[in-house]
């Protein structure tokens, strides 16, 4: 199904998919860390609060985006390239030319319950 060298490629960009969100979440650490230390020391702990949940709200989808939700696999690439595949199923079962419908087709010789003699 997959050639050797695109499954190489989907590794990769998988693997720097998941290292720009490392990035991202150690950025996030520190750097509210920081804000959260001038805060307490500038005596208004709270002040940033408002940066973080927004930035919050960006890294929980930044997650959702490269790993999908947690324990059910929606949303994930994997569960993207199973719809993908059930979809192509679904549209190729309608789209068949009549010939190859036809061939699926049998008819079934009836059992014969009458004699000739008996037909006008």
């Amino acid at each position: 199904m997959y050639k050797q060298q695109d499954i190489h490629q989907e590794a990769q960009l998988r693997v720097r998919r998941k290292a720009k969100f490392y990035k991202h979440f150690f950025i996030f650490v520190v750097m509210n860390g920081f804000f959260f230390t001038t805060a307490l020391f500038q005596g208004n702990p709270f002040e940033p609060l408002v940066v973080t949940f927004f930035w919050g709200i960006g890294l929980m989808f930044h997650y959702l985006k490269v790993f999908g939700l947690p324990g059910s696999g929606v949303l994930s690439k994997e569960w993207e390239e199973r719809e993908y595949r059930q979809e192509l199923k679904r549209l190729e079962g309608r789209q068949r030319p009549v010939h190859q419908v036809e061939e699926q087709l049998e008819l079934k010789e009836m059992a014969k319950k009458y004699r000739d003699s008996d037909l006008v």
